[in-house]
């Protein structure tokens, strides 16, 4: 937990912008502290609209996210901190990391922290 707690305190904080301080931007943030691996490189945006348009091409935000994180696992629950989910609230779907039994996701108003039982997928970016 610890290489995940240093990872946050790395991300600047900044005023959210679609494609630079948004929830993909932070998730992808961490993950590649944490492995080294950019999995946001493929992704151009600059604009909520244009962030939608990428989203809405491959059907969904878990779509998108498994075009280069692959197949989410089974169990939300055996996901080790740091590794990339989807939460859904209400009719949304933001992106964060694992951290405990809660998703941290960034958000317009900042950071907030969500329970785990509203995590809806996860990938698994440790080596096993």
């Amino acid at each position: 937990m610890i290489e995940v707690l240093q990872a946050l305190n790395k991300w600047e904080r900044k005023d959210f912008d679609y494609g630079s301080v948004d929830c993909c931007q932070f998730a992808g943030f961490v993950v590649k502290d944490l492995t080294g691996k950019d999995y946001l490189a493929d992704f151009n945006y600059n604009s909520e609209k244009d962030a939608e348009a990428i989203i809405n091409g491959f059907g969904d935000l878990e779509d998108t996210a498994a075009t280069v994180l692959g197949s989410p696992t089974e169990d939300i629950r055996s996901l080790r901190d740091g590794c990339p989910v989807i939460v859904k609230l209400l009719a949304y779907e933001v992106m964060g990391i694992k951290l405990g039994k809660e998703a941290v996701c960034l958000v317009k108003k900042g950071m907030i922290r969500i329970p785990e039982e509203y995590i809806a997928s996860g990938w698994d970016i440790w080596p096993q």
